[in-house]
Parts: C-alpha cells; sequence; structure tokens
C-alpha cells in the first residue's frame, strides 16, 4: 500500500499499482460472489480466467516496472472481452461494469491515446448495447437470470472501485502537489542562502529590507563588518582555514544575534547585520560579545587574534536601500583606516 503513495516511486507506475490494486480486488470479488450465486458454472469460470490474466499483467508489471503493455493487457481485458460478456450474460445490471472500465481508461489510458481511446471504448459499447437490444433473440441462448444480491453486488463493485481509484489518484495529487511546494521553497531558499556559510545573501538582504520598509518597519540599523586582515589569513594558512573562519565568524554573529535581528553575508568576507533595534548601547554590546568570541576562535586554532572593523547606519524615513549601504561602507572605510579592530557608529 505504501506503494501507492511513495513519491520516490515514477509516477507512471504509482498509477500502474493503482490499476492494478483495483483490477485485482474487484476481479477477485466479482468471480468469489459469482461462485456463491451461481456455483461453478461457465459464466462463473469466463470472469475466474479473465482475473488470472489481470493477476499475471499485475504482477509481472509491479516485479519488472514496465508498465505499458501490463496496462493496455489490462484494460482491454476488462473493456474489450470481460465487461461486455458479463453485460450480455447478466444484463443491464452490468452497465456499471462498462462505466467503470471508460473510467479506468480515461484515467490510465497514455496521454497521446486517452481521448481516443475512451472515446473508442464509448463508441463500441453504445454499439454493443444497441445490438442487444435490437437483436435480444442473438443472445438469448446465454443469458443467465440476474438476482437482486447479485445486481447490489455489481453496483457495489462498479461503484467501490471508482470510488477507490478516484481517492488514491486524489491523494497522489495531494502528496505530489505538497511535494513540489516543498521543492520550490527549497529552491527558494537555496537562492537566498550563500552555500559556503547558509547565512542568507545580499539577494536576500535586499528583499527583506524593502518589505521591511513596505511594512512601515523604519526603525532599524545595519551594519557592515570586515574580518580584519583576511587576504593574510588566506595566504598565510590556506583557503581552506579561510573559509573555516568565514564559517566561524558566521556562527559567532548568528549566536549572539539571535532575537535582535538578521546577519547576512554580504561578500567575500563583508558581513552585514540588521538590527531591529537602534539602541547605540545594545548594539555595542553585541558586537563586543562578537568580537571577544571571534578573538577566542584565532588564539585556539592558530595562537593569534582575530577581529574585524564594522559601520554602523541607521536607516531613515527618507533613505534609499543604496544610500543606507553607502552610509555602512563609508564608516566601515573609516574604521579600516583609523586602526581596525573597532565599529564607527553613526
Amino acid at each position: 500500500m505504501n506503494k501507492l503513495f511513495n513519491s520516490e516511486i515514477d509516477l507512471k507506475l504509482r498509477l500502474f499499482y493503482v490499476l492494478a490494486w483495483t483490477g485485482c480486488i474487484a476481479n477477485t470479488i466479482g468471480y468469489v460472489s459469482n461462485a456463491l450465486l451461481y456455483g461453478l458454472s461457465a459464466a462463473t469460470l469466463f470472469p475466474f480466467f479473465c482475473a488470472l490474466i489481470i493477476y499475471a499483467a499485475s504482477a509481472y508489471g509491479i516485479h519488472t516496472g514496465k508498465t505499458r503493455v501490463p496496462a493496455l493487457l489490462i484494460l482491454s481485458i476488462c473493456n474489450l472481452v470481460e465487461f461486455p460478456v458479463l453485460y450480455c450474460l447478466y444484463g443491464p445490471y452490468r452497465l456499471s461494469y462498462m462505466i467503470l472500465g471508460i473510467v479506468a481508461t480515461a484515467l490510465f489510458l497514455e496521454d497521446a491515446w486517452r481521448i481516443a481511446g475512451t472515446s473508442l471504448l464509448m463508441l463500441f459499447d453504445c454499439m454493443l448495447i444497441i445490438w442487444k437490444m435490437v437483436r435480444p433473440d442473438f443472445f438469448s441462448a446465454f443469458v443467465v437470470e440476474e438476482n437482486l444480491l447479485s445486481a447490489v453486488i455489481t453496483f457495489l463493485i462498479a461503484s467501490g472501485s471508482i470510488i477507490s481509484m478516484l481517492t488514491i489518484l486524489l491523494r497522489q495529487y495531494a502528496q505530489q502537489q505538497k511535494c513540489m511546494q516543498q521543492m520550490t521553497e527549497d529552491l527558494q531558499l537555496a537562492a537566498h542562502l550563500d552555500p559556503l556559510t547558509r547565512l542568507y545573501n545580499r539577494r536576500y538582504l535586499t528583499q527583506y529590507l524593502t518589505d521591511k520598509i513596505s511594512d512601515g518597519e523604519v526603525t532599524f540599523a545595519v551594519v557592515l563588518l570586515d574580518i580584519d586582515n583576511f587576504k593574510q589569513i588566506n595566504d598565510t594558512y590556506g583557503h581552506m582555514f579561510g573559509d573555516e573562519v568565514l564559517q566561524s565568524f558566521s556562527q559567532i554573529l548568528l549566536k549572539h544575534m539571535k532575537g535582535h535581528g538578521i546577519v547576512t553575508r554580504f561578500g567575500g568576507e563583508e558581513f552585514m547585520l540588521v538590527f531591529n533595534s537602534v539602541d547605540k548601547s545594545s548594539m555595542q554590546q553585541i558586537l563586543s560579545q562578537c568580537a571577544s568570541d571571534f578573538n577566542l576562535f584565532g588564539l585556539s586554532t592558530k595562537k593569534r587574534p582575530m577581529t574585524f572593523s564594522g559601520g554602523v547606519a541607521i536607516f531613515h524615513n527618507e533613505d534609499m536601500l543604496v544610500k543606507l549601504f553607502n552610509q555602512a561602507d563609508e564608516r566601515l572605510y573609516e574604521a579600516k583606516h583609523t586602526g581596525k579592530q573597532h565599529v564607527v557608529y553613526e
């Protein structure tokens, strides 16, 4: 049963599982009920042999994963042999089987053949109905007397099969939509994340701030940080350690910014923090904690201090994002040229 809803299995194979599962169960119930009502007559053995073919086709398709021919065989046996013969033997009460066959054909026939196949089947069934109505004497020798219980069972098998198929297919569709939605969300998230640090990237930062301003949230500050002497770190210890520095610095920033705003990788060794508050003392405390932890990281890994410089810009109602970024960049530049290892505030 789990294979019916396993999204990792190919969709065509899952559709075949539905067809095979419904065909096997419906036929089993059909010939067993016929045997109980009419005994082991030719009219009972006929659907039994049809069921054997359906069992074999189902087993082959499920085992090999090749479903095109088995699906066509199941639909052909049911629609062109079993259901028409049962209608001729038992009369109009078995029309529900023919309706079941049309629904199954519309659901499971390949796209290229769906309209043509369903139309031809409907034409075939109509001609058979007309023929039986016009020439009842031709079928009189084969007619089996129907009883009430048999008619009810026929109706239940046909309607139950249709409901089962539609229920399973709708559930598969809902699951497929859920998977597609999750994939879309994952792709959107991947587009907004820096692959090395797993921080939000500059694209996300711009969208985040644009939405923030649009929502009327105009009390915030940005801090542009740059790791001091990062090129020297790369040249001395190699790019692998340089990547480790970026990743560790990212985790330090995330740790101390939790609940205060967001952390983004602005580019290279530059990072931008967005503070929800413009309180200078709060920003100083958080940045001081980040500086302390980053220094300890350097001492513990390479026995040398590691530092960063930064520039703060506070958003004002009339500001554009470009102006805000430029202000933060100018203050970072000032910090870099006045001894590094500190943050310049507005």
